[in-house]
């Protein structure tokens, strides 16, 4: 069954084209992989952005009896 398959579609000759030409896929591919790489830098330094308690610089209380110091 395979092989007859085979034969089948070695005779048969049956080419097809691509629709756009090859170079097009390698640019669409280098578009796609630039935009992911863009996506990237932008989140690079989001987790340093997070207040947590050991990336917080702890300030003074600033109520009546801490006096103006500004």
């Amino acid at each position: 069954m395979l092989s007859s398959f085979v034969s089948l579609a070695a005779e048969t000759g049956h080419h097809n084209e691509l629709p756009v030409a090859p170079w097009v896929y390698g640019l669409f591919a280098l578009l796609v992989f630039s935009m992911m790489l863009a996506a990237l830098f932008a989140f690079r330094q989001a987790a340093t952005k997070i207040p947590t308690a050991d990336n917080t610089v702890a300030h003074d209380h600033h109520g009546p009896e801490a006096g103006d110091h500004h």
